[in-house]
């Protein structure tokens, strides 16, 4: 079965621990970062399936982030989550990118990979038919 591969960038020690544990499924790897900084240094191209960014984050936003990895790799889905909303900001960024309104329950962000990636259920791979 496929590997979910997903980075997640919080800079908030008690929301990235929270988050991090419903992220850990089964046929999942999660790694967490605390900074925009810290994301670019550990990304890589075809490394990460999925980006999970706040949007307000120290020094670098979420949405510069966003443009940097989709520039370093197109294909690579991302979900910017923020506790407002963007103005339209995140429109240019295209189809591969999702926004999810804080606080957000677990099964929002399921089914938002879901979309993104339609061979995952509920943390589960399944078979493309």
């Amino acid at each position: 079965m496929d590997l979910l591969r997903i980075l997640y960038v919080e800079d908030n020690d008690l929301v990235r621990d929270i988050t991090c544990e419903f992220l850990a499924l089964p046929n999942r790897s999660v790694m967490a970062v605390a900074s925009a900084e810290e994301a670019l240094e550990v990304f890589e191209p075809n490394a990460f399936d999925i980006v999970v960014t706040d949007v307000s984050l120290p020094a670098m936003s979420g949405l510069d982030l966003a443009r940097q990895l989709l520039q370093r790799a197109p294909s690579v889905s991302i979900v910017i989550a923020t506790g407002y909303g963007l103005n339209g900001e995140d429109a240019a960024l295209g189809e591969r990118v999702r926004i999810i309104l804080k606080p957000f329950e677990p099964s929002q962000l399921e089914q938002i990979f879901e979309e993104l990636h339609p061979t995952v259920k509920d943390g589960r791979t399944r078979p493309n038919l």
